[in-house]
C-alpha cells in the first residue's frame, strides 16, 4: 500500500453536494484541500432529495447521517399509480427525504476548518492546479463541468427534449411518496418540510432557453386530463415552482485522466426519475477519498474508475430507459399489467 505523503493537495472544483461532500471525507491529517466554487449561495437552492441506502451509508461515513436524519422525512409509503389515478403497486420503501438545503448545510458543517474556500469560474482546471500547486483535479462541478469538457473535448451535456419542474406544496405533513406514470409525463409528490413537495416532468422541446411561466402552461395542458389529484397541486402552487430543462452527462469511456478525476452529475448526471443523483455523488465522494488516502493522488483517480465508473454510466443508461418506460403511450396497457404482476409476486 502506498503511504499517502503528508499535504498531498486536493483542487476540487465545484461546491454542490458531491464537492461538499468529497473536502468533508477527506483526512486534514493527510490532505490539503481547495474547494473553488463559481456561486456558492445556489449549492442549497432545490426542494428534496431522495435518500437511499447508500447515500445514508455515505453520510454516516462522513459524519453527518444523524444530522441529515433528523431534519429529513421518512415515507411509510410508496405508491404508483397510472395518469387516472389507478393504483399500480404500493410498497413499504425504506427512504429518507431530504431538504437540499439541509443536506448542503450539514455538509458544509463538516468542512474541516483547513479547507481553503475560493469562489470563481473555472475555464482551464489544469492551469488552476498548476497555480495553486494542487496535486489532483477532482470535477465535481456538475452536469455542465468544465472539468470534463476541458479534459475530454467534445463532452458537452446531451440536451434532451424533457422539462423538470419541482416545488413545495404547503399544506399537513405528507408520509406517503406518490408517483403517477402515463403518455409523455410523469408526476410526483414526497414527505417535504412545507406539507409536501412535487415534481414532475413533461416533453418540451429541444430549445436551451426555458421561461418558467410557459413551462408551468405547458405542465398544466399536459396534465389536465389525468388524476385530478395532479391537477389540483399544479392549481395549488401558483406560479412557484423550479424549472429546468433535463440534461444528461455524455457516455464517458472513463472517469480519470491523469491527475484529474470527476465524480457526481460531472460523470455521470442522469434523468432525476430514479431520485439516485445526489446518492451516488455522496458515494462517489466517500469512496473517492478512500482510494486517495490508501492510494496517494496519483494512484486514486484510475483506482476510483475502476471501482464507480462502469456503475454510474449504467445508472445514467437505466434512468433514461426508466422515463421512457414509465411515460410510454403504446406499451403501457403491458408496461401496467406488468407492474401489478410484480406486486402481486413481491
Amino acid at each position: 500500500m502506498e503511504t499517502v505523503r503528508p499535504h498531498e493537495h486536493v483542487l476540487v472544483i465545484g461546491g454542490g453536494v458531491a464537492g461538499l461532500a468529497t473536502a468533508a471525507a477527506l483526512d486534514p491529517r493527510r490532505v490539503r484541500v481547495t474547494l473553488v466554487e463559481e456561486r456558492p449561495e445556489r449549492a442549497g437552492a432545490g426542494t428534496v432529495l431522495a435518500m437511499w441506502r447508500g447515500g445514508r451509508v455515505a453520510l454516516d461515513a462522513i459524519g453527518v447521517g444523524e444530522r441529515v436524519r433528523s431534519t429529513s422525512f421518512p415515507a411509510d409509503r410508496a405508491l404508483l399509480r397510472d395518469a387516472t389515478g389507478r393504483g399500480l403497486h404500493d410498497i413499504a420503501p425504506s427512504l429518507w427525504f431530504t431538504p437540499r438545503s439541509e443536506l448542503v448545510a450539514a455538509l458544509e458543517g463538516a468542512l474541516p476548518d483547513s479547507v481553503t474556500r475560493l469562489t470563481r469560474l473555472v475555464t482551464d482546471p489544469r492551469a488552476l492546479a498548476t497555480q495553486l500547486g494542487a496535486d489532483l483535479v477532482v470535477g465535481a462541478d456538475g452536469v455542465r463541468s468544465a472539468v470534463r469538457q476541458h479534459a475530454w473535448p467534445g463532452t458537452a451535456p446531451v440536451i434532451t427534449d424533457w422539462i423538470a419542474l419541482r416545488g413545495h406544496l404547503p399544506g399537513p405533513p405528507e408520509h406517503t411518496a406518490t408517483e403517477w406514470w402515463g403518455p409523455g409525463g410523469l408526476f410526483g409528490t414526497t414527505p417535504g418540510p412545507q406539507g409536501a413537495a412535487w415534481f414532475c416532468a413533461v416533453r418540451g422541446g429541444r430549445g436551451t432557453t426555458l421561461d418558467p411561466a410557459d413551462a408551468l402552461a405547458l405542465a398544466r395542458g399536459h396534465f389536465a386530463d389525468w388524476d385530478p389529484r395532479t391537477r389540483e397541486i399544479l392549481a395549488a402552487v401558483g406560479e412557484q415552482g423550479d424549472t429546468q430543462r433535463i440534461l444528461l452527462a455524455p457516455r464517458l469511456r472513463t472517469s480519470a485522466d491523469d491527475g484529474l478525476v470527476l465524480i457526481g452529475d460531472a460523470a455521470h448526471a442522469m434523468s432525476p426519475n430514479l431520485g439516485r443523483g445526489a446518492n451516488e455523488a455522496l458515494e462517489d465522494a466517500v469512496a473517492l477519498a478512500a482510494m486517495i488516502h490508501r492510494h496517494g493522488t496519483k494512484g486514486a483517480p484510475h483506482a476510483f474508475s475502476r471501482r464507480r465508473h462502469l456503475r454510474g454510466q449504467v445508472l445514467r443508461v437505466a434512468a433514461s430507459a426508466g422515463l421512457r418506460v414509465a411515460t410510454t403511450g403504446h406499451a403501457a396497457p403491458a408496461r401496467d399489467a406488468l407492474v401489478r404482476a410484480v406486486a402481486i409476486l413481491a
